[in-house]
């Protein structure tokens, strides 16, 4: 779900069940190896503490997309994880932005399986991508990431996103 705030701003918020414990998927969430395996090779690392650094890492050859400027905003392990960082867009683009992408994640366990719910803050038009066939824009990366991520934990192998657009 895309929504609009009142800056012209985006809010993009997707949930997942994944029968797991929270310990697992906070794991999962905060690990630089770990998410290498879910995430298209792109590597996560947090100092873990509210204020600490975060870094997003591309894979081998791959693309650096995301500047060195984040940093950890809620560190509540095994139940609320928030980051901001900034995108390294072309000027034109970085003009629109108003401030760093927020992402946020909400676990909340259930029975046998955790909710995730990801919540990303100050989007703009430019983030998401028209074509549903793809696994660019947030609209279609997340839910492509998330549903990678489901599967490792559930049955040990990721989704391999890299044969997807």
């Amino acid at each position: 779900m895309v929504t609009k705030t009142a800056a012209q701003t985006q809010t993009f918020v997707y949930a997942t069940y994944i029968r797991t414990t929270p310990e697992k998927l906070w794991e999962a969430l905060t690990n630089g190896d770990f998410s290498e395996q879910y995430w298209k090779g792109y590597r996560i690392e947090l100092e873990q503490r509210v204020g600490g650094r975060v870094r997003i890492l591309p894979p081998q050859g791959g693309k650096a997309i995301w500047d060195e400027s984040g940093k950890v905003l809620a560190w509540e392990p095994i139940h609320r994880l928030a980051y901001e960082f900034s995108l390294n867009d072309p000027a034109e683009v970085a003009a629109k932005r108003d401030g760093p992408s927020r992402v946020t994640y909400e676990l909340t366990p259930q029975g046998e399986m955790v909710r995730l719910r990801l919540i990303h803050e100050n989007l703009i038009s430019e983030d998401t991508e028209k074509d549903p066939n793809s696994t660019r824009g947030i609209n279609n990366g997340w839910p492509a990431i998330l549903s990678s991520l489901k599967s490792l934990l559930e049955t040990g192998t990721a989704i391999h996103l890299d044969a997807c657009n």
